[in-house]
């Protein structure tokens, strides 16, 4: 890590000194090099601003021990922060490092701006492979070569009023429950103006529904050419996921677009939310009731997807300096920052599982849900089209959770809409 901007100048000042003394130029060293001020680096990120406000901490610490500065751009909604992305590379104006889901990587990595980070990791002195969970690690290869750097390791689980619970007489869910015992929850938090559940369906939230079935989500994770959602096991995990909202215990549509569902649950009109470790910041925001967090309901098998996002080096000039950054990050330090934060599931196992993790003095009490998921974890395709697939079910998901389709409907466009585009 480099010094002070003023240890530069003391530095450069001293070597001066000796010119001016008539002594003999010294040929620079490595080290010396090394601890001059790295060029100013933008960092681009997504998320609202309880998420995104731990990446602006996280660069105003790294100016005071470096004395190099990033400059953080906060791009609110996740659809702009992908197309903001694509057009500055397209004129030659990108970040040098940008935070990236894995499932938005083959668009990226397949037009070749990303500087691939397994070479640069490999080489590191700040942390290697065997350190980071494998399955992120994983999810962050295209076409055999590793590109970037998995930053967290969440999964879908249910964030539940633990008030809410007591007061219905439900027993609170242990290290794993069943789709039937959730079921059971959701019926009878419903009631007197008041949801069991909230749910923002989407594919990366309906495919746990089908693995839990015991189905799979496409033909060949490393090769799909389509989903298999019209399988009897895929068919059961939408029928699940469906039946929250054909029973009414999720809110309906309009009553969805009125209010979002997460805002539903901090203000204690819906019992049960589900959603990966990025709403911790925001829902730590509750002072009206106790929360905490239970893992996906078990149907045939034990399930649940990854949510990771990776540190992406773009090609560019100040590379280097940008992975200079991705250290200081990802490192026991930067990670133990952005786990304090609440939002981010550390990729670093030795973070992780640790007290400042799984026994924190802020909700959620129940952290090692997260890391039990992850013996239990499957991933989403990388392809280089995914994001136009998933946009496309996405929408038709939409229409079937809501009952505006019937589900042969939606299997049918399902089909029509995507098989071959992947």
């Amino acid at each position: 890590m480099g010094t002070t901007l003023r240890g530069v100048a003391l530095l450069l000042g001293l070597g001066l000194g000796l010119m001016a003394c008539g002594g003999d130029e010294a040929e620079p060293t490595a080290d010396s090099a090394a601890e001059k001020a790295l060029p100013a680096i933008t960092f681009q990120v997504t998320g609202d601003p309880e998420e995104t406000r731990v990446y602006k901490e996280l660069a105003a610490q790294y100016k005071t021990d470096t004395g190099n500065t990033v400059n953080v751009v906060e791009v609110p909604e996740r659809d702009v922060h992908l197309a903001k992305l694509t057009t500055s590379f397209s004129a030659g104006k990108q970040p040098e490092v940008f935070l990236l889901n894995y499932r938005y990587l083959g668009g990226f990595a397949d037009r070749g701006v990303i500087d691939a980070a397994g070479p640069r990791l490999d080489a590191s002195k700040a942390f290697k492979r065997d350190d980071f969970y494998p399955i992120p690690m994983a999810a962050f290869e295209y076409q055999g070569a590793l590109q970037c750097i998995p930053q967290n390791a969440s999964s879908l689980a249910v964030y539940y009023n633990v008030d809410a619970f007591k007061a219905a007489g439900i027993e609170p869910p242990g290290d794993s429950w069943t789709y039937d015992q959730f079921a059971a929850a959701a019926e009878k938090l419903t009631g007197d103006g008041k949801h069991g559940v909230g749910l923002d369906l989407s594919t990366i939230r309906a495919a746990p529904w089908v693995w839990a079935a015991g189905g799979e989500l496409v033909d060949d994770l490393e090769n799909p050419t389509k989903f298999l959602f019209d399988t009897p096991e895929g068919r059961r995990g939408l029928e699940h996921v469906i039946a929250l909202q054909a029973n009414g215990w999720a809110p309906s549509a309009d009553e969805a677009d009125s209010q979002g569902v997460d805002e539903r649950f901090m203000e204690g009109t819906v019992g049960m939310f589900l959603s990966s470790r990025r709403d911790v910041p925001v829902l730590r925001q509750i002072t009206d009731f106790e929360w905490d967090v239970a893992p996906f309901p078990t149907d045939r098998e034990a399930a649940s997807v990854l949510h990771s996002d990776g540190f992406c080096l773009s090609k560019h000039d100040n590379a280097d300096a940008a992975w200079k950054w991705v250290e200081y990050a990802l490192n026991a330090d930067g990670q133990q920052v952005l786990a304090a934060s609440g939002r981010s599931v550390p990729s670093i196992k030795a973070v992780a599982e640790s007290p400042l993790f799984l026994e924190p003095t802020d909700p959620p009490a129940n952290s090692k849900v997260f890391i039990d998921a992850l013996s239990q974890m499957h991933q989403l395709p990388v392809t280089k089209n995914w994001s136009e697939v998933e946009g496309l079910t996405d929408d038709v998901l939409t229409e079937l959770y809501y009952g505006r389709i019937s589900l042969d409907e939606g299997l049918e466009r399902l089909a029509e809409e995507t098989d071959g585009k992947f």
